[in-house]
């Protein structure tokens, strides 16, 4: 490798003028002869990593951004002023939340290194960055899409911005919709190129998860339900150990709280962390664990959580059905803490806090002064997760869903997808009809799909297999109004799955703009969370409201 070249550290710093949308760059960071590429591994993993520590900046707006215009999570009195208006979608252009340069910046690292790969390597009859160069290109179009679920627009550029000439030039806006199709016509290519096998590698965005996710924006669910198929065979199942139950019908103790883990234990796909506070790192536990709250589950979401029916099974049928689901908190006479929230004793009375991130983090040397209840080190995670396994079966049920497949898709809920519950016509858990030979509607014995449980099982009880009366879809007039009723399961079933990682927000806006109502059933949902429902409806009325300026 030429002597003059020089990787990346932490990336280009560049930003948006405001009034006249050019970009002014700032290349201190990299240096290198417009003739030289990058022709060695070790260069290119090295440039490869300093793009993805530049990923932690937008680490914790992904989740806030994605949460904060959803229903699950509000603010407090004590959060910041820019959070409270991220949380009433009344962001204004000064607000640190509205700053679009940490996005770009990762955008303009990747053109940089793609024009530098050097694809036509080849050893042992591999082209051995190619690799590097499907990454670098999955992770700038993960980031463009980002960028549009936040701001609805992007301005969209695909070469590196090396000077003030260039950040000068006028580059095409595209709204969501039109991203989202750019995004796909340049990524498909690749999809079949070193797809993931059960490897998690911090920063890496598995190119056909999230291919899965574009198609099933657009409305092509049966793309969708190929790539989400492909990518189960790659990342397993859905196991009966990461699941919360009641040991006995009095609800008195837990059998396993292995589900509590879930979060840290089923990642795929991650935003690594810088470990030290020198660096920057995430705040997300301060944010939330603390004696002054910044950021709470908020009361509709709770409420959802704690009403849910919780089917307890000794194994042949169900024996009690009380309310509550593990996977938030269900309470009683002994108060158990969900993976998603708990309450916490603060100054003589009880806070319902969100204690996600605080049980995925790990203590370091040193304290938050800004944290009264954590008092005995700095608590921080060292990732952020992107996707999880409960992602990859709960949008591989919507796509299935909207393929007309209802009873398939309600399976995922219910049973698990296996041969048993699947395929097996004896049992009559699935319509026959809808297991068409399509790949994807194929669910061999012997095979790891033998283990996976309900996805439903894993919070509100192991009695959900076995039930006949409670949670069954019910005999509707017709077929579509079927796939409305399995369709707002999925999303009860992600709001409990995967609250407070960044999805709601995307999950609420892909499924209210294929509903008849749209955009009406987005308001509805966002404005339940608030006092003032009728007003935040109407302002939510407008789609332009969701989004940051």
């Amino acid at each position: 490798m030429n002597k003059k070249i020089y990787f990346l550290a932490a990336g280009l710093l560049f930003a948006f003028n405001a009034c006249q949308d050019a970009l002014d760059t700032n290349s201190s960071l990299i240096s290198m002869q417009d003739e030289h590429k990058i022709n060695d591994e070790v260069a290119a993993s090295s440039a490869l990593n300093g793009i993805i520590y530049e990923l932690l900046p937008i680490a914790d707006r992904y989740v806030l951004t994605g949460e904060l215009r959803g229903d699950l999570m509000t603010t407090s009195e004590s959060a910041s002023i820019e959070l409270q208006d991220l949380n009433r979608f009344q962001v204004t252009g000064d607000n640190e939340y509205a700053d679009k340069r940490d996005y770009y910046n990762i955008i303009n690292n990747c053109n940089f290194l793609l024009q530098k790969l050097d694809t036509t390597l080849v050893m042992q009859n591999e082209k051995v960055l190619l690799r590097y160069y499907v990454w670098t290109k999955t992770l700038r179009a993960w980031t463009y899409f980002q960028l549009g679920l936040t701001y609805g627009k992007v301005t969209y550029f695909t070469e590196p911005i090396l000077d003030l000439e260039s950040s000068l030039k006028q580059y095409p806006e595209m709204q969501l919709d039109e991203l989202a199709s750019a995004l796909i016509d340049e990524l498909k290519p690749y999809a079949s190129l070193f797809a993931n096998t059960n490897v998690r590698i911090g920063g890496i965005i598995p190119i056909r998860i999230f291919l899965g996710d574009l198609y099933l924006y657009e409305n092509d669910y049966r793309t969708a339900a190929s790539f989400y198929y492909n990518e189960i065979n790659d990342w397993g199942e859905v196991v009966y150990d990461n699941a919360n139950r009641w040991a006995n019908t009095n609800m008195e103790s837990l059998s396993s709280s292995a589900h509590i883990s879930t979060y840290s234990s089923e990642v795929i796909a991650d935003i690594p962390g810088y470990l030290s506070m020198q660096n920057v790192y995430s705040r997300l536990v301060s944010l939330s664990y603390n004696d002054k709250p910044s950021i709470l589950p908020s009361a509709n979401y709770v409420q959802f959580m704690s009403g849910a029916l919780y089917l307890y099974s000794t194994g042949s049928g169900v024996v009690a059905s009380p309310s509550g689901d593990l996977r938030g908190m269900m309470q009683g006479s002994n108060i158990q803490m969900g993976d998603a929230y708990n309450y916490v004793n603060i100054k003589g009375g009880q806070e319902c806090l969100i204690n996600k991130y605080y049980n995925a983090s790990f203590s370091y040397t040193g304290t938050d002064p800004d944290n009264g209840l954590l008092t005995n080190g700095l608590y921080i995670q060292s990732w952020i997760p992107i996707y999880r396994t409960p992602h990859l079966y709960l949008h591989f049920a919507e796509a299935l869903n909207r393929l007309g497949k209802p009873t398939l898709a309600f399976a995922v809920l219910k049973y698990g997808l296996n041969y048993a519950s699947v395929s097996d016509p004896v049992t009559g858990k699935v319509n026959p009809n809808e297991l068409n030979g399509e790949e994807f509607t194929k669910f061999p014995l012997a095979t790891f799909f033998d283990y996976n449980v309900s996805m439903a099982g894993r919070g509100r009880g192991n009695g959900i297999p076995v039930d006949t009366t409670y949670y069954v879809i019910p005999n509707l007039p017709a077929k579509q109004d079927s796939v409305l009723w399995v369709e707002d399961r999925i999303l009860d079933e992600m709001a409990a799955e995967t609250p407070f990682e960044g999805n709601r927000f995307f999950d609420l806006l892909r499924i209210s703009r294929r509903r008849p109502n749209h955009p009406e059933y987005m308001a509805e949902k966002v404005a339940a969370k608030y006092s003032d429902q009728e007003g935040m409806k109407a302002k939510l009325m407008n789609p332009n409201a969701w989004f940051l300026p």
